[in-house]
């Protein structure tokens, strides 16, 4: 899965968590809602002591939200690369957020994509008073999931749930967007996406080669006695024989049931108990 695709997942299986009225129950999606501004992103980020210059739960959260979701799926220190910010930063705010990536140069106040951070105005661009994660782009349409918004039509601030919704790509409250420096996980995004069966062909190439490296006659000494009984009494029969011209009996490979239960039978046969 590509990076893109991993923030987004992120963000949409959040879809529907609505805050809470106390700080109780942040873990459950819809348990003890109200107005109080308490969620498990503001917590999470505050437990790593890190990412803000203060505790940040009890606060607007919609940019809490959006940070969340990069350091849950990429990890504090790539997470934060991604966001454009330095630990215990200004981050959690708007404009705050806004500003690190004009630093960077990674602002752009069009052509939106997939995995940008969208930023809403409503003072020209002056401020930013509202965020979310770019899911999908259309002609003239541009869809987000939004922290602290609502199901409501328009930009909805502090409102209270994550919700995905949309907006016309020419809206005047649409500030910009700042993007993510995905070459940071370059080499990850160009690895071929591993799916089982191309898994279990690799397995099988590597079982192959392992095995190759038992299928001679090195030993331990502890089992001196234990093969020189099943060679001589003829439980055990080399396989293919060696370039030395001894029999290969490839002490250290595996042992299928199938060949265990000829050893079996041979002993039984061997000492007459068939």
């Amino acid at each position: 899965m590509r990076p893109v695709e991993r923030l987004l997942a992120t963000a949409r299986a959040e879809i529907g968590y609505i805050e809470k009225d106390t700080n109780a129950q942040l873990d459950d999606k819809t348990a003890n809602a109200g107005d109080g501004n308490w969620n498990k992103y503001a917590r999470d980020l505050d437990a790593l002591g890190v990412v803000y210059n203060g505790k940040k739960n009890g606060y607007a959260w919609c940019d809490i939200f959006t940070d969340w979701c990069f350091i849950q799926t990429f990890g504090l220190e790539l997470g934060l690369k991604l966001l454009c910010q330095a630990k215990k930063g200004v981050g959690a705010g708007c404009s705050g957020s806004a500003n690190y990536y004009k630093q960077k140069g990674q602002f752009h106040t069009s052509g939106p994509q997939p995995g940008d951070q969208i930023f809403f105005t409503n003072d020209g661009g002056k401020t930013m008073y509202h965020t979310g994660i770019v899911e999908k782009v259309t002609a003239d349409r541009v869809y987000t999931i939004e922290g602290n918004t609502s199901s409501a039509a328009g930009v909805v601030p502090n409102g209270g749930c994550v919700r995905d919704k949309s907006y016309p790509r020419n809206a005047k409250y649409i500030a910009g967007y700042g993007r993510p420096n995905w070459d940071l996980i370059k080499e990850e995004e160009s690895m071929p996406e591993m799916t089982q069966d191309k898994f279990n062909e690799m397995f099988k190439v590597a079982m192959a080669a392992y095995r190759a490296e038992l299928q001679d006659n090195d030993c331990g000494n502890f089992s001196a006695d234990g093969r020189k009984f099943v060679t001589e009494s003829g439980l055990l029969v080399g396989g293919n024989t060696l370039p030395n011209g001894e029999a290969n009996f490839m002490w250290q490979d595996f042992l299928t049931r199938e060949q265990f239960a000829t050893v079996l039978y041979r002993f039984a046969q061997k000492f007459g108990l068939s």
